[in-house]
């Protein structure tokens, strides 16, 4: 669930259909199956951390058993808000409904932990470039702090983190952010998205986007007269031809 929107511009039906396949293979677990890929983990939600424990909340490690605790609890909390509202005597659609918003919350969890933990997972290949290495693994820090520190309430909730961990999220934020700085234009060139089709002058190594934006906006086919040449053509008879009217 990496893009903001699907194509319909909307995402709220792809987040309910996620939320559909995670209360099946959740009500699976609960009957004994064993559940593999990318719902194992709903097998059962991790016990809190002891109060007051510390941990290194810039491991990745640590990042990814957070992400995990509260995906499975945020299933696990979504099922029982189903099952509540069925005991209400809703019926299956209304029932769907009203639990909608704690379904689509637990979609979003699980989507969070799944790109966080392959992600990790992935830093891990030996294939790897030790420097690109080195950079993506900032990459999958600043973008999991974020998440933590966007999220916090639900990691927060229950106490499986802490304050502590929250404030120290934010400030390993800024600090990876600096470290960065230096890599964002590559990171973002190998997308490998041709000029013609961003069609755009930001992003620019040198650094110098406004100046470029200007003359991007004089090189352009509209700007070559003072007024187009439509106005004289087209909107100018209009208005002369409706000046009384108006």
């Amino acid at each position: 669930m990496t893009p903001s929107a699907t194509y319909e511009g909307e995402n709220t039906v792809m987040m309910l259909q996620t939320a559909r396949y995670l209360m099946k293979s959740y009500n699976q677990s609960l009957q004994g199956e064993k559940l593999a890929g990318s719902v194992a983990y709903l097998s059962g939600v991790q016990p809190v951390p002891a109060a007051g424990r510390t941990r290194n909340i810039l491991d990745l490690g640590v990042l990814c058993d957070a992400y995990r605790h509260r995906a499975a609890r945020l299933v696990h909390e979504a099922a029982v808000q189903l099952r509540n509202e069925r005991q209400a005597g809703k019926d299956q659609p209304d029932t769907w409904n009203a639990a909608s918003v704690d379904l689509v919350k637990a979609a979003k969890a699980h989507s969070q932990y799944f790109v966080v933990k392959n992600f990790a997972g992935r830093l891990t290949d030996p294939a790897l470039d030790s420097a690109a290495q080195a950079v993506l693994t900032r990459l999958c820090q600043l973008y999991a702090l974020h998440g933590v520190v966007d999220n916090s309430g639900d990691f927060l909730e229950d106490g499986y983190l802490t304050g502590t961990d929250i404030r120290q999220a934010r400030r390993h934020i800024n600090a990876l952010m600096a470290k960065l700085r230096p890599d964002a234009v590559a990171l973002v060139d190998a997308f490998d998205f041709p000029d013609g089709i961003l069609n755009s002058v930001l992003g620019r190594y040198d650094g110098n986007v406004y100046e470029h934006l200007l003359e991007w906006a004089k090189a352009s086919p509209l700007n070559k007269t003072d007024v187009h040449q439509s106005y004289h053509k087209y909107l100018k008879p209009f208005l002369e031809a409706n000046r009384a009217k108006l």
